[in-house]
């Protein structure tokens, strides 16, 4: 948590921001874009207010919208103020919430048999706030320490199939908030029932046609035109059916009537001997998978907008914002929010690149939030239900449709297994299976990249030792005692292994010379496990029985403390050698083929004086033809 002379130096920065602000004609021009993007993103948070306060918490949908106002409000101000690019919008986000009305639920399943509606709320909300501080408190470590890129190792289908199941529980959470009814499979034939269908089919149409006519228009006017049409048309539709007012709130189609006091309601702290907690910390992995799905989107909106609005923008300064933002508006009781992709870039649109359009459109929530009640109350439903029906339809149209031109297969049908697994087991068991396929997938990958580089014989590779004619005869004829292979990547048990295999079919090969030595170059070698080093100590076993040296050059610190510990290198082993680069390491290989050839073929043996002149007659020649036209070009 920050200092209080850290919150000075923030807020000093903030007045310092506004006095830099763009002349007037600029400031009057942003109000307007981030007014209408506030009105626009009103609509979308009471969907999300509905979607997490529905079920037992359905009495309470107006202090849930109350607490999504309030958090937008908060948060697009802080980030507003803070963010490194001066454009930027920042809202309550689709991602979170999804899984946050996904644990409601399951928290307040638990408590029903025991608690009555007000003990469920004040636990709900009790887990909001742990949920979003704590993430907030995660977002600001990050950008302290600087680890903003880290989170960007996680595979892009992952992350893909994790937006896609994201896209599935929004949906089916628009859905059953519009039936009231539990979706699960003994519900799923009620939902064709005729009263229950003519609650929901309406509301998902309305989502179908927003997804539509957005595909393809893509002005920032024509989703608010649409939505206060969809208002029109219902209130058309009650015209027609002479339906009056009270008794369409009475039926349920209305969000009113809201309860006096105001919508935001802070829980107060009398409450809190009433929170069950072991309903919380029972569903801990769901809160972790919130963090997490969190920090992986803001890192992702953050690299569109560099994109969309070509600006370079701080990653860790971003998270930074972030993290106060969510400590701030969560203690209010806010669910987390961060910076928005399709915000940021319609604000970008207007040609507008001023931290008013963010103030602007915190102060259109905060209208909406004092003085709105009396006319959010006659909105209605359908049209809630319909826009988390387009929020989830989206994301499975790019991430079902769209990815299936652009993604390989493999990725893809990694997306389509953490979606079905998302529907099938749950949240955070198709998140579990999508990294474990994402990890196996790598492996494989990873594994048919051959880690050999260059595979030479000493025939074909020399040190740098200038060798008089003789000895290059030796090496020309016993080279392929010699096999060097220049190593690349990172050594896991997959390459590793494919490196033992090629070594095996080098010894098996008949129709060259035994294999002695075996020389490898580890100076492109980024990394090594133990599951490599297990495969290297086989190799040793293998060199011992066919009496080959190994020799290894030019290791970093690292690898070869590695090899070190695992008992690997061995001063006393005859079958080990070190040498510090590559060339003093086939050096000392052609050293040694030299004296095996003085060995087996000692002066007087059968190959005498006269056949050995005959043999190296013509390199003889030849090495006299170069020195004589060298000493020639030199004289003259």
């Amino acid at each position: 948590m920050m200092s209080s002379a850290g919150f000075r130096r923030m807020f000093n920065r903030m007045r310092h921001h506004i006095g830099q602000e763009e002349k007037a004609r600029r400031v009057v021009a942003a109000l307007p874009a981030g007014l209408l993007v506030g009105m626009l993103d009103i609509f979308v948070g009471i969907s999300f207010a509905v979607l997490i306060f529905s079920g037992h918490l359905s009495d309470y949908v107006a202090r849930g919208i109350g607490f999504i106002l309030f958090g937008s409000m908060v948060i697009s101000a802080v980030i507003a103020l803070t963010s490194s690019f001066r454009g930027m919008v920042a809202v309550i986000q689709d991602s979170p919430v999804a899984i946050l009305a996904l644990l409601a639920g399951t928290v307040t399943s638990e408590m029903a048999a025991s608690a009555d509606s007000e003990q469920m709320f004040v636990t709900v909300m009790a887990t909001i706030i742990i949920t979003s501080v704590m993430t907030g408190i995660l977002f600001f470590l990050l950008g302290t320490f600087q680890l903003g890129t880290l989170i960007r190792f996680i595979p892009y289908p992952v992350v893909g199939g994790f937006l896609a199941g994201t896209g599935w529980l929004l949906l089916q959470g628009a859905i059953g908030t519009m039936a009231d009814i539990p979706l699960d499979l003994a519900h799923y034939p009620t939902l064709f029932q005729a009263e229950v269908f003519l609650r929901w089919f309406p509301g998902v149409l309305f989502g179908i046609v927003l997804v539509i006519t957005l595909r393809r228009y893509t002005q920032f006017w024509v989703m608010p035109v649409i939505v206060m049409a969809g208002v029109g048309l219902f209130y058309l539709v009650l015209l027609l059916t002479n339906t009056s007012l009270s008794a369409a709130t009475e039926q349920g189609w209305l969000l009113g009537p809201f309860p006096e006091g105001g919508l935001w309601q802070p829980v107060s702290p009398s409450s809190v001997a009433s929170i069950e907690w072991s309903a919380i910390f029972g569903n801990i992995e769901s809160l972790g998978i919130i963090l997490v799905i969190s920090v992986i989107s803001l890192l992702l909106n953050t690299t569109g907008i560099e994109l969309a609005v070509q600006q370079d923008i701080d990653v860790n300064r971003e998270l930074r914002a972030a993290g106060i933002a969510n400590i701030l508006a969560g203690s209010g009781g806010a669910p987390v929010g961060f910076q928005t992709l399709s915000l940021t870039t319609l604000v970008d649109k207007f040609g507008i690149k001023s931290r008013v359009a963010g103030l602007s459109v915190a102060a259109m929530f905060g209208v909406a939030l004092f003085v709105g009640a009396s006319v959010l109350s006659f909105f209605p439903k359908p049209v809630v239900g319909g826009l988390l029906a387009f929020l989830g339809l989206a994301f499975l149209i790019e991430w079902v449709y769209d990815a299936w031109f652009t993604l390989p297969n493999t990725e893809y049908g990694l997306i389509l297994v953490i979606l079905g697994s998302i529907g099938v087991f749950g949240f955070l068991e198709g998140v579990g299976i999508g990294i474990l396929m994402a990890v196996v997938l790598f492996v494989i990958d990873y594994s048919r990249i051959n880690v050999v580089k260059h595979m030479l014989s000493g025939k074909h590779y020399r040190s740098n030792v200038d060798r008089a004619v003789p000895y290059q005869r030796i090496l020309d004829e016993r080279g392929d005692e010699l096999a060097i292979f220049k190593l690349q990547g990172v050594l896991f048990f997959g390459t590793a292994d494919s490196l033992l295999t090629e070594i095996r079919q080098r010894i098996d090969e008949p129709d060259l010379a035994p294999l002695r030595f075996v020389v490898f170059d580890f100076s492109l070698v980024t990394g090594l496990d133990s599951s490599a080093l297990n495969r290297f100590i086989k190799l040793k076993q293998i060199a011992a029985k066919q009496q080959i040296t190994l020799v290894f050059t030019q290791l970093s610190s690292q690898i070869r403390h590695q090899f070190e510990r695992g008992g690997y290198l061995d001063k006393t082993d005859p079958t080990v050698k070190i040498f510090s680069d590559l060339d003093h390491g086939v050096e000392w290989c052609e050293e040694c083929i030299f004296k095996a050839e003085i060995q087996e073929n000692p002066p007087g043996s059968t190959l005498d004086k006269q056949e050995f002149l005959e043999s190296v007659f013509d390199e003889i020649i030849k090495s006299l033809e170069h020195q004589e036209r060298f000493e020639t070009l030199v004289t003259d």
